[in-house]
């Protein structure tokens, strides 16, 4: 039997003394998590300027070569083995069954450490900080394999994650740059679709502005604006674990819940659960109208404490969510937790804690939505997959502000109003025209192509208005390029969260290849500079031991990025945007210049 919310604020002010007194006694305050024995396997520490030297050939940006032949060839050849595995991996079966696998790949936990390479103006990386290193993208010969299949994204965390990192001092972790991510938290003024039934995809042909005899083409997938007359029901799962102290974490995360209360209207339903080494009973709200004030004095109650238990938190969270499913069935659902992801307590593989509440109503899913919080003591890996796997989005707040703007009634009504369900879109390439080709960015969202044909959780949800975009680098055949021509064309599917049905889009990728990069408007070209300037920092992780980082090309093309952006300057400096990535790029620049040993000044 649970009591109102009410009875125990009564016992709340008494009790509030003796959790503190117990608080302090189990973990010395609340500066972190206490539960040691608990805690994650002991980070890794952070990469020294000297092992950043190293790293797979496949990591090397592909220069200015010969031909382009020759670039391809050698992307190729150095890749094929690794784009096998990556297949064979991807397709190894279900989110239960690639648990174990997914585990023991190769995340990367760092922790700063002083080095006598960092300047003053660069600190090391947050302590504690968990990012997955999850490669980049081959060259792929047409004649090999003429199709890429991938899951449509429209995160944006790992942009805002890096600018947070950035504008705190810190050097940006070359593992936490998923390169699409950076692409798709930039709007860039698509055309809408014609209707609210299907997308508008557009498609871009232009040289390559690093040369090597290479094109980029674009993509994108514009979602339309749908009506946002479904109900809702919302489960908010908080963090309440002695990490959260750290900053302004709780700070956030209740202006964030308070933000999304206020934004529901009187048909939708709310419920608040609190999670620290269990869950915080008293705290719990079961499903109300956002006015209801038990729910208002919950979310104001979010208090550090002690240890993290997701799962437990999520487990409560899913079971209420189920029951508000149930009861009203006509409503969309979804649970949002709020946390900085630093699990410690029972099961801690993301994966695991998805298996242990399993969502099995595909008709109408649970989805979910993480929130990240924080810089140092944080885990990006946990937050990104339990989002791509369980049917939600994954986010980043580092102020108040950002929560309020993020969640006003206008951006929720957006982000809450689902247009697609399990979004996909699959790239077939014409082998006559096109010799080899690699995707931008996706690693972790590249599928096996046979699974394009699937309704499978992992692929993404795409809220009402919103847009994915992606690159690739293609080496085209001599003969193709003069003029206009047909590359290949792009099939996008999803499943209508209102009735469940499937459907599919399909268009040409065409363009003129004779076409120059600086012949693109503003918006094409800031893309693909923010696509390929993350996309070659990502570089600097090292993914096969004993491979060397062609540091030396790699600045190269982060300098001419540079210009490039420098270049767009008169069209686009009233966009903050534009300036916070131009910040960022230049501490990128200047951290690959910092690895290289700088330049001499003297010509060579």
């Amino acid at each position: 039997m649970r009591f109102p919310a009410r009875m125990y604020r009564i016992l709340a002010a008494g009790a509030a003394v003796a959790l503190l007194t117990l608080a302090i006694a189990a973990c010395g305050g609340v500066d972190g998590d206490d539960d040691d024995s608990a805690a994650p396997a002991a980070p890794a520490a952070t990469q020294a300027a000297a092992e950043a030297t190293q790293a797979p050939s496949r990591a090397r940006p592909v220069q200015a070569a010969a031909t382009e032949a020759e670039a391809a060839e050698e992307a190729y050849e150095a890749e094929a083995t690794a784009a096998a595995a990556q297949e064979a991996a991807a397709d190894s079966g279900s989110c239960a069954n690639c648990a174990t696998a997914r585990q023991q790949g190769s995340t990367n936990t760092t922790q700063a450490a002083a080095s006598v390479s960092e300047p003053p103006s660069q600190r090391p990386s947050p302590g504690a900080t968990t990012f997955q290193n999850y490669g980049r993208t081959p060259y792929v010969k047409t004649s090999t394999d003429a199709v890429s299949t991938f899951s449509l994204d429209t995160d944006r965390t790992s942009y805002f994650l890096a600018l947070a990192w950035a504008q705190s001092g810190y050097a940006v972790e070359p593992d936490s740059v998923r390169a699409e991510e950076w692409v798709n938290a930039f709007s860039y003024d698509y055309d809408q679709p014609r209707d609210d039934r299907s997308f508008a995809i557009t498609s871009d042909v232009v040289q390559h502005p690093l040369g090597g005899g290479r094109h980029l083409v674009r993509v994108a997938f514009q979602a339309p604006h749908v009506r946002d007359d479904v109900p809702l029901n919302v489960t908010l799962v908080l963090d309440a674990s002695g990490s959260m102290s750290s900053g302004n974490r709780v700070a956030i995360a209740r202006e964030a819940a308070e933000a999304i209360r206020n934004s529901l209207g009187s048909d939708d339903r709310i419920a608040v659960v609190h999670f620290t080494t269990d869950v915080i009973d008293w705290y719990t709200v079961e499903h109300s109208r956002p006015g209801n004030e038990d729910v208002a004095w919950s979310i104001g109650q979010l208090a550090p404490h002690n240890s993290t238990n997701v799962q437990a938190g999520l487990d409560l969270g899913v079971r209420l969510a189920d029951e508000a499913r149930r009861e009203r069935p006509d409503a969309y659902n979804y649970v949002i937790l709020m946390s900085d992801g630093v699990a410690n307590v029972d099961t801690t593989n993301p994966f695991a804690i998805l298996d242990s509440s399993p969502d099995t109503d595909h008709r109408n899913p649970l989805r979910l939505i993480t929130i990240g919080v924080g810089i140092e003591n944080y885990n990006d890996y946990l937050l990104e997959q339990l989002a791509q796997h369980g049917n939600g989005w994954y986010r980043y707040l580092d102020t108040t502000e950002q929560a309020r703007e993020t969640f006003s009634r206008e951006n929720w009504l957006a982000l809450s109003t689902p247009f697609a369900d399990q979004a996909r879109a699959q790239v077939t390439w014409d082998p006559s025209l096109v010799s080899s080709w690699r995707i931008v960015g996706y690693e972790n969202r590249v599928t096996p192509d046979h699974t394009f044909e699937q309704n499978r959780r992992e692929f993404a949800e795409l809220p009402s208005g919103a847009a994915t975009t992606a690159f690739y680098e293609v080496v085209l055949h001599n003969e193709t390029r003069r003029g206009l021509a047909t590359l290949g064309e792009v099939e996008v599917r999803w499943v209508d969260p209102r009735s469940g049905d499937t459907y599919s889009q399909a268009a040409l990728l065409e363009g003129r290849t004779d076409a120059p990069f600086d012949a693109g408007d503003q918006h094409l070209r800031f893309g693909a500079i923010v696509a390929l300037a993350s996309d070659r920092y990502s570089a600097l992780s090292v993914q096969l031991e004993g491979a060397k980082i062609d540091i030396a090309g790699l600045g190269a093309d982060m300098t001419a990025l540079r210009a490039e952006l420098d270049s767009l300057y008169e069209r686009m400096s009233t966009l903050q945007s534009y300036h916070d990535f131009s910040f960022l790029l230049e501490r990128m620049t200047a951290r690959v210049e910092e690895l290289g040993g700088g330049s001499s000044g003297y010509s060579q």
